[in-house]
Protein backbone atom coordinates (compact mmCIF):
# COMPACT_ATOMS: atom_id res chain seq x y z
CA UNK A 1 0.00 0.00 0.00
CA UNK A 2 2.60 2.57 1.28
CA UNK A 3 4.46 1.63 -1.68
CA UNK A 4 1.94 2.18 -4.68
CA UNK A 5 1.18 5.41 -2.87
CA UNK A 6 5.09 6.49 -2.64
CA UNK A 7 4.77 5.36 -6.67
CA UNK A 8 1.99 7.21 -7.72
CA UNK A 9 3.45 10.26 -5.86
CA UNK A 10 6.53 10.19 -7.52
CA UNK A 11 4.56 9.47 -10.21
CA UNK A 12 2.93 12.66 -10.11
CA UNK A 13 5.56 14.75 -9.31
CA UNK A 14 6.68 13.88 -12.33
CA UNK A 15 4.27 14.50 -14.47
CA UNK A 16 3.05 17.82 -12.13
CA UNK A 17 6.70 18.84 -13.89
CA UNK A 18 6.09 17.62 -17.18
CA UNK A 19 3.06 19.39 -17.75
CA UNK A 20 4.29 22.62 -16.27
CA UNK A 21 6.98 22.42 -18.43
CA UNK A 22 5.12 21.73 -21.71
CA UNK A 23 2.25 23.67 -20.64
CA UNK A 24 3.55 27.34 -21.28
CA UNK A 25 2.54 27.41 -24.70
CA UNK A 26 -0.87 26.11 -23.73
CA UNK A 27 -4.11 28.11 -23.33
CA UNK A 28 -4.98 26.03 -20.27
CA UNK A 29 -1.31 27.36 -18.67
CA UNK A 30 -2.43 30.80 -20.08
CA UNK A 31 -6.77 30.60 -18.41
CA UNK A 32 -4.47 29.18 -14.56
CA UNK A 33 -2.49 32.58 -14.91
CA UNK A 34 -5.25 34.45 -15.45
CA UNK A 35 -7.82 33.24 -12.93
CA UNK A 36 -4.84 33.82 -9.90
CA UNK A 37 -4.24 37.23 -12.16
CA UNK A 38 -8.03 37.44 -10.82
CA UNK A 39 -7.79 35.74 -7.69
CA UNK A 40 -5.05 38.36 -6.30
CA UNK A 41 -7.35 41.25 -7.86
CA UNK A 42 -10.28 39.69 -5.71
CA UNK A 43 -8.41 39.19 -2.79
CA UNK A 44 -6.04 42.84 -2.19
CA UNK A 45 -5.46 42.44 1.08
CA UNK A 46 -3.65 39.29 0.59
CA UNK A 47 0.19 39.86 -0.14
CA UNK A 48 3.38 38.31 0.42
CA UNK A 49 4.33 38.93 4.13
CA UNK A 50 7.42 36.81 3.60
CA UNK A 51 10.94 38.59 4.44
CA UNK A 52 12.78 39.76 1.49
CA UNK A 53 16.56 38.04 1.66
CA UNK A 54 18.54 40.07 -0.68
CA UNK A 55 21.73 38.68 -1.45
CA UNK A 56 24.55 39.44 -4.18
CA UNK A 57 23.38 38.02 -7.56
CA UNK A 58 25.61 35.72 -7.47
CA UNK A 59 24.76 34.23 -4.05
CA UNK A 60 20.84 33.98 -4.96
CA UNK A 61 21.91 31.96 -8.31
CA UNK A 62 23.73 29.84 -6.38
CA UNK A 63 20.90 29.63 -3.47
CA UNK A 64 18.34 29.19 -5.83
CA UNK A 65 20.15 26.69 -7.74
CA UNK A 66 20.93 24.28 -4.21
CA UNK A 67 17.08 24.95 -3.72
CA UNK A 68 15.95 23.64 -6.70
CA UNK A 69 18.25 20.19 -6.41
CA UNK A 70 17.09 19.93 -2.95
CA UNK A 71 13.31 19.79 -4.94
CA UNK A 72 15.30 17.11 -7.51
CA UNK A 73 16.52 15.25 -4.22
CA UNK A 74 13.01 14.70 -2.61
CA UNK A 75 11.33 13.25 -6.27
CA UNK A 76 14.48 10.94 -6.57
CA UNK A 77 14.23 10.00 -2.96
CA UNK A 78 10.37 9.35 -3.71
CA UNK A 79 11.05 6.94 -6.84
CA UNK A 80 13.67 5.11 -4.69
CA UNK A 81 11.42 4.11 -2.01
CA UNK A 82 8.43 3.41 -4.75
CA UNK A 83 11.15 0.84 -5.89
CA UNK A 84 11.21 -0.29 -2.07
CA UNK A 85 15.05 0.70 -2.69
CA UNK A 86 15.82 2.05 0.89
CA UNK A 87 20.04 2.11 0.29
CA UNK A 88 19.19 4.21 -2.88
CA UNK A 89 16.93 6.81 -1.32
CA UNK A 90 19.47 6.98 1.61
CA UNK A 91 22.33 7.44 -0.84
CA UNK A 92 20.56 10.45 -2.14
CA UNK A 93 19.92 12.31 1.06
CA UNK A 94 23.34 11.68 1.71
CA UNK A 95 24.66 12.67 -0.83
CA UNK A 96 22.40 15.79 -1.56
CA UNK A 97 20.54 16.89 1.56
CA UNK A 98 22.20 15.65 4.78
CA UNK A 99 24.30 17.18 6.84
CA UNK A 100 27.44 15.94 4.91
CA UNK A 101 26.44 17.60 1.90
CA UNK A 102 27.59 20.90 0.13
CA UNK A 103 24.29 22.83 0.68
CA UNK A 104 24.66 22.13 4.24
CA UNK A 105 27.55 24.12 4.52
CA UNK A 106 26.23 27.59 4.72
CA UNK A 107 23.58 26.93 6.87
CA UNK A 108 26.08 25.50 9.70
CA UNK A 109 26.78 27.76 12.81
CA UNK A 110 29.90 29.67 12.05
CA UNK A 111 30.15 28.80 8.54
CA UNK A 112 33.77 29.13 7.66
CA UNK A 113 35.13 29.06 4.31
CA UNK A 114 36.62 25.59 3.50
CA UNK A 115 36.20 22.00 1.43
CA UNK A 116 33.29 24.32 -0.46
CA UNK A 117 35.10 27.43 -1.44
CA UNK A 118 34.14 30.98 0.23
CA UNK A 119 30.26 31.05 -0.89
CA UNK A 120 29.18 29.05 1.75
CA UNK A 121 30.39 31.51 4.30
CA UNK A 122 29.54 34.56 2.52
CA UNK A 123 26.55 32.99 1.63
CA UNK A 124 25.65 32.53 5.78
CA UNK A 125 26.76 36.29 6.18
CA UNK A 126 24.07 37.66 4.28
CA UNK A 127 21.15 35.11 5.63
CA UNK A 128 19.09 35.55 9.00
CA UNK A 129 19.69 33.47 11.61
CA UNK A 130 16.33 31.87 11.77
CA UNK A 131 16.65 30.90 7.88
CA UNK A 132 19.78 29.35 8.46
CA UNK A 133 18.27 27.92 11.50
CA UNK A 134 15.57 25.93 9.59
CA UNK A 135 17.90 25.00 6.90
CA UNK A 136 19.83 23.43 9.09
CA UNK A 137 16.95 21.45 10.74
CA UNK A 138 16.31 20.15 6.90
CA UNK A 139 19.85 18.95 6.58
CA UNK A 140 19.83 17.43 9.82
CA UNK A 141 16.78 15.91 9.09
CA UNK A 142 17.50 14.28 6.12
CA UNK A 143 20.30 12.57 7.96
CA UNK A 144 18.36 11.32 10.12
CA UNK A 145 16.17 9.84 7.43
CA UNK A 146 19.36 8.76 5.64
CA UNK A 147 19.64 6.61 8.68
CA UNK A 148 15.96 5.23 8.49
CA UNK A 149 15.72 4.89 4.69
CA UNK A 150 19.13 2.59 4.90
CA UNK A 151 16.86 0.05 7.48
CA UNK A 152 14.83 -0.48 5.20
CA UNK A 153 15.06 -4.15 3.99
CA UNK A 154 13.03 -5.96 1.27
CA UNK A 155 9.40 -5.52 2.26
CA UNK A 156 10.46 -3.49 5.15
CA UNK A 157 8.49 -1.11 6.97
CA UNK A 158 8.93 2.16 5.11
CA UNK A 159 6.89 4.23 8.09
CA UNK A 160 10.04 5.78 10.05
CA UNK A 161 11.95 7.02 7.20
CA UNK A 162 8.61 8.63 5.53
CA UNK A 163 8.20 10.12 8.59
CA UNK A 164 11.82 11.59 8.52
CA UNK A 165 11.27 12.61 5.44
CA UNK A 166 8.02 14.69 6.30
CA UNK A 167 10.01 16.35 8.56
CA UNK A 168 12.68 17.26 5.79
CA UNK A 169 9.84 18.41 3.84
CA UNK A 170 8.30 20.37 6.54
CA UNK A 171 11.38 22.52 6.90
CA UNK A 172 11.61 23.62 3.59
CA UNK A 173 7.71 24.23 3.61
CA UNK A 174 8.70 26.31 6.89
CA UNK A 175 11.41 28.18 5.50
CA UNK A 176 10.05 29.29 1.91
CA UNK A 177 6.61 30.18 4.23
CA UNK A 178 8.74 32.89 6.29
CA UNK A 179 11.61 33.82 3.54
CA UNK A 180 11.61 34.95 -0.24
CA UNK A 181 14.40 35.95 -2.57
CA UNK A 182 14.44 39.19 -4.70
Amino acid sequence: MIRKFLFAAACGLSLFAVAAIAGNDDDDTEHMKHMNMEHMKMSPKMSDTRQEVDLPSPMRTHMLSHMRGHAEAIAEILAALAKGDGAAAAKIADARLSMASPGAAACKPNAKSGEFGEMPAMMASHMPDEMRALGLTMHEQASKFAQEAAKIGPGGDMRPALAELSQVVQACNACHAAYRLD
